[in-house]
């Protein structure tokens, strides 16, 4: 249980916060010019906020990433971690550095807000820009399976035998290999179904809950 809220390799404390801000956001109407305002200006007060305090808190490596010194993020460390106590994993200041995946409060919101920015941004330009709504069919068919995607990615690293954050590091093919058969099988799929395989999965798994009361 601790490994799953507090000390896991995706521990549910941290990645909610990112569950929950998506949720929030489907609810609201984003096309609405007001909203994309409101939203523009909290993800801009977000990112700065949190990334501004982290550097004034932290010193200038604050938002270094753990990768360019070789050592792996606050989840993997967990992860690997016998002990399974947070004291082992990193020093107390850690908590205010907000490089990314550390995994701290302030990655978190910061992330959170460059998210938002990115949906804003990628929605208004959509609905300005017609033909680019077109030309990005393909991406938007991931996004309608990010679930799929992202299990997915897992699967075939595991098949083909390639350690987690080690590929990457001394070559982009694999990330690329991943994105373009990602956008290749979304693009397909989505042509003769609605919903992703494991999005289908879900969505049959919670339709008894319609009779629970």
């Amino acid at each position: 249980m601790l490994d799953l809220l507090l000390t896991g390799f995706y521990l549910t404390i941290t990645w909610m916060s990112f569950v929950v801000a998506g949720m929030a956001l489907a609810r609201l109407d984003l096309s609405a010019p007001t909203v994309q305002r409101r939203l523009a200006a909290l993800g801009a007060a977000l990112t700065v906020g949190a990334y501004g305090l982290s550097l004034l808190l932290a010193g200038k490596d604050a938002l270094r990433s753990r990768a360019e010194d070789g050592t792996s993020s606050a989840g993997s460390e967990a992860a690997s971690s016998a002990g399974g106590t947070f004291g082992s994993h990193g020093a107390a200041s850690d908590l205010l550095s907000a490089g990314p995946h550390t995994g701290t409060t302030f990655d978190v919101i910061g992330s959170v807000g460059v998210a938002i920015l990115v949906i804003v941004g990628a929605t208004v330009l959509m609905d300005r820009l017609p033909r680019l709504r077109r030309l990005a069919g393909p991406v938007i068919a991931v996004g309608t399976m990010s679930l799929t995607a992202y299990v997915g990615h897992f699967l075939v690293q595991s098949l083909l035998g390639v350690s987690a954050g080690e590929g990457t590091q001394t070559s982009w093919i694999p990330v690329l290999l991943f994105i373009l058969g990602a956008i290749v099988f979304a693009a397909l799929w989505s042509r003769f179904f609605r919903r992703g395989p494991l999005e289908a999965l879900l969505n049959a798994s919670t339709k008894p809950a319609q009779y629970i009361r």
